[in-house]
């Protein structure tokens, strides 16, 4: 058996191994919602009345950092740079399965213990390929666009259009939605506390931060 193989073999298992279990819902589905149910007449958003939040599959989670982050699927994260971490080498922690290597052939009912740490994984790797990406191609750039970096690496103007831009982006690409001003102050700190940590390159370190904040959310990885 190949050492590469074997690896992959032992990740998987691991997976299996450490599975817990997911909390109960709070109450029964409420199953069909009324026919008044939607935005009421001060404009705002009803609370959903079906009680069927859903963890994104393997295939699922990696369409969506694609998509948000104008990737190829096979670029958003490969262990070693060969294996996709979604797909094959963390499947069965996000709720796929394994009938090759581990004989698992149907998914897992509950998550594991190491299900937050894949979900970290891919939306960091996902992350820097895209700011590596911008920062190459300015001209090109999909999500930060027009930031201008100082001699120190730093955001030129953490206050300015570019920064908010590309934090509004990111919550549309992601969430489907704009931000708001609360989370648009919390990013944008965010840049004041990366520079304080002595970083060599603060401004890059804020836009993977940014964008690892966003992809790894609750909001991003359930649906």
């Amino acid at each position: 058996m190949r050492p590469d193989f074997l690896r992959v073999l032992l990740l998987s298992s691991a997976c299996v191994l450490s599975a817990c279990p997911a909390s109960s819902p709070s109450g029964p589905d409420a199953g069909t919602p009324p026919d008044d149910a939607g935005t009421g007449s001060t404009g705002e958003v009803a609370p959903s009345s079906r009680n069927s939040l859903r963890f994104k599959n393997p295939e699922q989670l990696t369409a969506h950092v694609a998509a948000a982050l104008s990737l190829p699927p096979e670029q958003v994260c490969n262990e070693l740079g060969l294996y996709p971490c979604t797909t094959y080498v963390h499947s069965v922690a996000l709720g796929g399965v394994e009938p090759y290597g581990v004989g698992l052939y149907e998914p897992l009912t509950s998550t594991g213990v190491t299900t937050p740490i894949v979900i970290d994984r891919v939306a960091l790797a996902a992350c820097v390929q895209r700011v590596s990406l911008d920062l190459a191609t300015p001209g090109e750039a999909s999500v930060f666009k027009g930031l201008e970096l100082d001699a120190q690496g730093r955001l030129a103007n953490r206050e300015g259009a570019p920064v908010r831009d590309a934090i509004t982006s990111l919550y549309q690409r992601a969430l489907l939605r704009d931000p708001k001003e609360t989370e648009v102050g919390a990013l944008s700190q965010l840049a004041t506390e990366i520079e304080s940590k002595g970083t060599q390159t603060p401004g890059r370190d804020w836009m993977i931060a940014s964008c690892f904040a966003v992809l790894s959310s609750a909001e991003s990885v359930f649906f």
